[in-house]
């Protein structure tokens, strides 16, 4: 109303019509009204300022800017009544605030709740459409010797649902007394990281209630799961790859107990092949000696597979490929008992497309390294001859002796119980029974 008659006066003082525009004003401008009148045309001042009473504000180039009382007086009404309408509105925003948050615990609940039908529906989908099935495992609880973990036709539930993957599926025997200590060896490519991830993936699903992938299963209860696989380092750190093996090794010995379940992969790799040996040696002794847990144990190095000879709880297993001539390496992924007997190197790296001159190097290489260790083997052998066949069949028999000595426990047996055993062990194998050495510690 108040811009109709403002035009209305422009038009008698100019005879123009609708020349005055009403703009907003910004509220960061120096000026306190909300409106303000425009001229188009700046010219239009003077004659504006003799006929009227306005208040000019602002002279541009896009016209004149002014206000009269009653555009001013509307403007500071507006002004106030936006601060009401704000102040009111902050005052419902925190009734409604104070009054939702009463049911907050409420929604809390709610949410769990169906955050654990949501991973319950899920564990029973899975269960009931998978393709090959899960079976409901049987459940231990206990230290003694024959429980321990038992799966058949175990698969890894995450890897099996790759599109176009035939999953193989494979068996675990891990029994307190017999069996708790697994070691895998086999080539690189052949499955083995998937075969030891499978048992921590089934073993964490029974414990939360789920069915396993599995023909059958019988699963003693474990209180921790403790992982060694994969490689990586913290550069930012300082830490190399290899310290950060050792780190999460020192971690895994530190923590477990003999209701635990250790899985590693690949332990000593990013040192010198003899202290990676040394250091996987002596941290599966340490295992099987102190914590005795269950443990699955993937390795190259093939010279850990003689603790099966030394342990009775170590058993070795193996995964399976075939190497053809004409077709190369086929990985079958198939766990079989006892240790590989094969390195396929060279093979993994000619799948890689390494460049045929670098394969023929290394094959001759390895065949080199082969040949000069079967030669120093017959050099030892010849000096053994030349020895003698009563010295070779005297280091046989004490070596025979030394290993029936060892599995003796010496440090739990009393003086008599060593008289009745050791010597006549001695006499057996034609020592001297004087032969005057003190017996506790040296097993």
């Amino acid at each position: 109303m108040i811009h109709d008659q403002m035009n209305d006066l422009w038009a008698q003082i100019s005879q123009q019509q609708n020349q005055v525009r009403i703009e907003d004003v910004d509220s960061n401008s120096n000026t306190s009204c909300v409106w303000q009148f425009r001229l188009p045309n700046t010219n239009d001042i003077k004659l504006l300022q003799q006929h009227t009473d306005v208040k000019v504000h602002r002279l541009l180039k896009n016209g004149v800017y002014f206000s009269t009382k009653a555009l001013e007086q509307l403007g500071t009404k507006k002004r106030d009544l936006t601060v009401e309408y704000q102040q009111k509105q902050r005052d419902i925003v925190e009734q409604v605030m104070s009054v939702a948050a009463t049911y907050a615990p409420v929604l809390e609940r709610a949410g769990a709740c169906l955050s654990e039908l949501d991973v319950l529906a899920s564990l029973a989908f899975v269960a009931a459409y998978s393709r090959d099935g899960y079976c409901r495992p049987v459940m231990t609880d206990g230290e003694e010797d024959g429980l321990g973990i038992e799966l058949v036709g175990a698969r890894h539930p995450c890897v099996e649902l790759q599109d176009d993957v035939s999953f193989i599926p494979n068996d675990f025997n891990l029994v307190f007394g017999s069996s708790s200590f697994l070691l895998v060896t086999g080539p690189n490519m052949g499955g083995k990281s998937t075969y030891i991830r499978s048992l921590g993936a089934i073993v964490a699903m029974a414990q939360i209630g789920s069915f396993v992938p599995c023909t059958s299963a019988k699963i003693n209860i474990v209180h921790h799961i403790l992982a060694r696989v994969g490689a990586g380092d913290a550069q930012d750190r300082g830490i190399s790859t290899f310290m950060a093996e050792m780190l999460e090794a020192s971690s895994i010995l530190r923590t477990s107990t003999k209701r635990s379940l250790i899985i590693i992969d690949e332990l000593g790799r990013g040192t010198s092949t003899f202290d990676g040996f040394g250091l996987a040696k002596a941290i599966s002794e340490h295992i099987i000696q102190n914590i005795g847990c269950i443990t699955v144990f993937a390795t190259h190095f093939h010279e850990l597979t003689a603790l099966e000879e030394q342990e009775k709880s170590v058993s070795n297993c193996h995964v399976t490929a075939h190497n053809d001539v004409q077709n190369g390496l086929t990985f079958l992924y198939e766990v079989r008992p006892g240790p590989c007997l094969e390195s396929f190197g060279i093979q993994v790296a000619e799948m890689a497309n390494m460049p045929p001159s670098i394969i023929a190097d290394a094959k001759r290489k390895a065949q080199q390294l082969e040949n000069f260790d079967y030669r120093r083997k017959s050099k030892l052998q010849e000096a053994v001859d030349e020895e003698g066949q009563d010295a070779m069949e005297e280091t046989s028999t004490a070596m025979e002796f030394l290993h029936r000595f060892r599995k003796l426990p010496i440090d739990d047996m009393s003086e008599e119980e060593i008289n009745h055993t050791v010597l006549p062990l001695l006499k057996q194998y034609g020592f001297h029974p004087g032969i005057g050495f003190r017996l506790k510690g040296l097993n």
